[in-house]
């Protein structure tokens, strides 16, 4: 046998790889397959049987042949002609093996499991059963059964030890598929006898109702729960009580406003093509993620041989087809006849009521054209006698039944910015389709009342909108999935607004404030890199699509549509534009301020059309997310990242200096890291399907005063995954348009790669593009100085750093060498490069330095001149050790305190009683004192699963956490001042005077500032 031939299940995974082929486009199958692929896949251990050219000699049983009747890979199936109970026997060793697998696991580190895949066609459905047998020899170790009440394809994919009944064993050899009661024909197709799966992938369906029971469950239940919301459908009816006249009215107008302004769409009805595309796809296999199930060795040729079309094309052409049979009356007939034909190879595909396809992961990704179809074509369906069945798969493959749920569980939240996206569009269609205006009267309030609820603020890590605006999608912040979520759900928002069906105020009002605040820490459009998750392109931005749906129901809205308003707009923008000015509505100026935004460790600083951010990770918050072929080099992303965002019109991160080709991922501005080679920085992703991991500080956070400036502070500490004592505290003080960076206890154990705290990388627009050092324009390319200790620098997108005396600071104008963060392939780039040297495993090392934003040589010689007196300093660091860092800014009269321990401390502040962020200012006989606890508190004490032997150990993601939807728990803090304070009875504080000192206290909770005036 071939080395090829022969495989190790549990070592050939890595990084999630059996589904990095998911996406591989298919070329013509023709090309790899035949006889050489099919006898490979049969050699393999245990065997793969494509059944495409004989019947494999492991097989022994009657009435067996290949047939070209039906097929889902190739061009043939296995055809048995079977009499009432006949036996077909498959013998080969099964290789099955045990897996550390428990219900429930750990999503990010369940690994794999052994399972069984097999695709099964039925030409008339009955109410009966094929048994699987699994065994050694005679002896039948475990087993399951697969019902027939079904016609056309369908598949089953089967743990071994978690979904047959029975006890697998080791040593079984023997496969008994064993036929219904009565005699008949079934085609079999793609067996596998045993395949390495992940355990969250099966979803259990009406052939298979048993299966998977945690499926319903983990985070992406949304998807495959689809025979728990079916079950709900059928046995939960809503209150039938008659429609008022208000309801009715409401109704009827949502009709209206469903069909002419979401739906219909001038597409022109070319016959002839879309017959051509509907050819094209009808007859070959549809695939959303069932190629997940192929075994990693084959699965390129695999793909390749079975060269399906995807769900997303069809359903992508029915929408097309209903939108022209809309625009088109001349050509309905032709269309409509399109349509059936595409709605009935769906169903033959098994892409219908009942049916799990194996796994039905991201479904409505896949299926959002057909949601969007069925409404346009109710009338032509119900001509064709067709509509109850077509009405029906709408409601399975929605999963309808949701809305009876509740929320009475864990992951009751789980991935809502999908469902807003993808589903919740043929939600709204199925409940408009149901019978009578009062069934859909009956189930629309429902689905309101359910909608309005999924709009709530949400405790703990779980997804959805957050206290402070931000939201949470894969138990984080993830802006991506924000934008995706509210453009998918925006246009139904405004479809039920204005009537009996709208959602409620309260959750309106917290969808706009979500929605705002994207415009917030978005500048103009683009996300800054910390905040992009996976997706480091520097590309990723805001839509405007929900702004310009909402924009005619909310002034607040329209005036931010108006300031987003692309260069180039669309007619219907534009025309957009003009009723909203003729409403009086005016564009917002850019937002400017200060936000801390502590549910992402974020803080945002904002003056004008520029844009300073910073953003940490703690023990709640994820650092990064890395998956396979995405982020690979993501680690460093939260270490105190500090990027402005400034230049062009509009702002880009590529104007601004970040450009992914040549970008040294060790080096994000503002970070504290261990500068690693690229092979050593990469995620490791051995057994485990993504990473996300969790530190054991619980300090990193934003703070803000009066709104306007603020700071961010962090106890660093690096997961014990790669190197757990890498420690550093950092501070940044946001003060107009300055940035004082502060950094102590520095420290690891590397005596291998220096430690770097990062100034600025910025890609050069050209190669003579100035850095000025200390009032010297240095053009040479390449540049190295490695050992300087300038005063100051001033880079070519105008940013200035001033920097104190003592530390070793590097500068290189060079092409940089690195590789793409998806691919790992190399890239190139030009940069200037400068960074602060810690040393090799440096023990206590610190930082000092302030960034001005629009600097220019002039302003940064002046500043330096300045510092150099401390009567004219525009600020001074009055503490900075491994307890505290004080920083006082001249022009603004802010004072700082970055407060990592309880500490006694010098000055107005003589004590605060919990690390935490504070900043005063005095006002003659006032002062403004503003606290924050950026610590959520989602538990106290420590998280016992994550320790080992008293040492943080890091095991679990945010996925397995029990404090996973726990809400933010208020705590006391308490600062300790210097003199005699009171506070008015509307101050959100407590003060107690003692002696010549006062000391006040705050209830904190969510990582929010609170902010008080005091007198004298």
């Amino acid at each position: 046998m071939s080395p090829m031939a022969k495989i190790t299940r549990r070592t050939v995974f890595k990084a999630g790889a059996a589904s990095a082929f998911l996406s591989m486009p298919a070329t013509a199958a023709q090309a790899l397959a035949g006889a050489d692929l099919e006898q490979r896949a049969m050699a393999m251990e245990p065997p793969v049987f494509l059944l495409e050219s004989a019947v494999p000699p492991h097989f022994t049983g009657s009435g067996l042949s290949i047939s070209e009747q039906v097929a889902v890979c190739g061009s043939r199936s296995l055809r048995w002609e079977h009499a009432a109970r006949a036996v077909i026997t498959v013998k080969a060793p099964l290789k099955w093996a045990p897996d550390p697998y428990r219900y429930g696991d750990d999503q990010a580190w369940q690994g794999l499991v052994d399972a069984f895949c097999v695709w099964v066609h039925n030409e008339t459905p009955v109410d009966d059963v094929i048994r699987f047998e699994f065994g050694r020899g005679e002896r039948t170790d475990v087993w399951f059964e697969f019902r027939l009440g079904f016609s056309g394809w369908r598949t089953a994919w089967v743990r071994y030890a978690y979904d047959m009944h029975g006890r697998p064993h080791p040593g079984m050899d023997t496969l008994r598929i064993i036929a219904p009661r009565r005699a008949g024909t079934l085609h079999l197709d793609q067996l596998m006898l045993n395949v390495p799966l992940r355990p969250d992938a099966p979803n259990r369906d009406y052939q298979l109702p048993d299966i998977a029971p945690e499926g319903d469950e983990y985070d992406n239940q949304h998807w495959q729960a689809l025979y728990r919301f079916d079950q709900l459908l059928k046995t939960v009816k809503p209150d039938m009580s008659p429609p008022t006249a208000e309801e009715l009215a409401s109704l009827r107008a949502l009709h209206t406003r469903y069909h002419d302004e979401y739906l219909i769409a001038p597409v022109s009805a070319d016959v002839p093509g879309l017959t051509a595309q509907a050819n094209a796809l009808i007859g070959r296999p549809t695939h959303a993620y069932q190629s997940q199930i192929y075994p990693v060795e084959i699965a390129a040729e695999l793909k390749a041989f079975v060269n399906p079309v995807t769900l997303r094309a069809c359903t992508d052409l029915m929408k097309t087809l209903a939108q022209a049979h809309q625009a088109n009356p001349a050509e309905r007939p032709a269309l409509a006849q399109l349509y059936l034909r595409m709605a009935a190879h769906l169903r033959e595909q098994g892409w219908t009521k009942g049916s799990g396809q194996g796994t039905i992961h991201h479904l409505g990704y896949d299926a959002r054209g057909f949601y969007d179809s069925v409404y346009l074509m109710r009338d032509a369906l119900r001509a064709a006698g067709e509509f109850e069945r077509v009405r029906a798969d709408l409601e399975w493959l929605t999963g309808l039944g949701r809305i009876f749920r509740g929320y009475g569980f864990r992951m009751a939240r789980g991935s809502m910015m999908d469902i807003y996206n993808t589903t919740f569009r043929g939600m709204l269609a199925a409940v408009l389709l149901r019978d009578g205006e009062a069934e859909q009267v009956a189930y629309l309030r429902v689905l309101r009342d359910w909608l309005s609820e999924t709009l709530l603020p949400t405790d703990g890590i779980q997804d959805g909108i957050k206290a402070d605006g931000t939201a949470f999608h894969h138990v984080g912040f993830f802006p991506d999935y924000v934008r995706d979520g509210f453009a998918g759900l925006a246009p139904l928002i405004y479809v039920m607004h204005g009537g009996a069906f709208a959602i409620s105020p309260q959750a309106y009002g917290w969808l706009k404030k979500a929605l705002l605040m994207q415009r917030v820490y978005a500048n103009k459009n683009q996300w800054p890199i910390s905040i992009s998750g996976r997706n480091p392109s520097g590309a990723t931005a805001l839509s405007i699509v929900p702004f310009q749906w909402l924009a005619p129901v909310d002034d607040d809205i329209a005036a931010a549509f108006l300031r987003l308003l692309p260069a180039a707009p669309t007619q219907q923008q534009k025309d957009l534009a003009a009723r909203l000015a003729a409403r009086g509505v005016t564009a917002e100026a850019a937002p400017s301020g200060s936000w801390a935004l502590n549910y992402a460790a974020l803080a945002v600083h904002r003056r004008e059309e520029w844009q300073v951010t910073v953003r940490g990770h703690n023990r709640y918050l994820w650092s990064t997310e890395i998956y396979v072929g995405a982020n690979w080099y993501g680690r460093y992303n939260t270490y105190g990242q500090i990027q402005v965002l400034h230049r062009g019109n509009p702002v880009t991160n590529l104007d601004s200096g970040y450009a992914q080709p040549g970008w040294d991922w060790n080096r994000r501005p503002g970070t504290t890291v261990i500068h690693k080679p690229l092979d050593q920085l990469k995620g490791d992703l051995t057994g485990a399907i993504e990473e996300m991991l969790l530190t054991d500080s619980r300090f990193a956070g934003a703070h803000s005063i009066d709104g306007r400036n603020g700071m961010f502070a962090m106890d660093l500490r690096e997961h014990p995954k790669y190197d757990g004592s890498h420690r550093a505290r950092k501070s940044v003080f946001l003060f107009d348009d300055r940035i004082i960076a502060v950094g102590t206890g520095i420290a690891n154990d590397d005596a291998a790669n220096e430690t770097e705290t990062t100034l600025f990388q910025t890609r050069l627009a050209a190669r003579s593009a100035p850095t000025v050092v200390d009032g010297t324009a240095v053009t040479a390319f390449p540049y190295e100085a490695l050992d300087g200790g300038p005063r100051w620098l001033l880079d070519d997108k105008g940013i200035g750093y001033y920097l104190a005396d003592g530390q070793k600071v590097a500068l290189t104008r060079s092409a940089q060498s690195s590789r793409n963060n998806a691919t790992e392939e190399a890239t190139a780039g030009d940069f200037a490069t400068a960074w602060i040297r810690h040393g090799t495993a440096p023990r206590d090392g610190t930082y000092q330095y302030a960034m001005v934003v629009g600097a220019t040589a002039e302003r940064m010689a002046g500043f330096a001149a300045a510092m150099a007196d401390a009567e004219r300093a525009p600020y001074r660091v009055l503490r900075a050790d491994r307890t505290a860092h004080v920083v006082s800014d001249r022009a603004s009269g802010l004072t700082g305190y970055a407060v990592f321990e309880r500490t006694r401390l010098d000055g107005l502040v003589r004590e605060v009683d919990t690390p935490s962020m504070v900043l005063v200012r005095e006002e003659g006989e006032t002062l403004v004192l503003a606290v924050c606890d950026p610590d959520l508190r989602l538990y106290s004490g420590i998280d016992p699963d994550q320790y080992e032997k008293g040492r943080y150990a890091g095991h679990y993601s945010p996925w397995s956490r029990p404090w996973l939807d726990d809400p933010s728990h208020p705590h006391r803090l308490r600062v300790t001042l210097e003199g005699r304070w009171r506070a008015g009875d509307d101050q959100p504080c407590r003060v107690r005077v003692t002696g010549s000192r006062t000391v006040v206290e705050f209830e904190t909770v969510h990582g929010q500032p609170v902010q008080v005036r005091l007198s004298r």
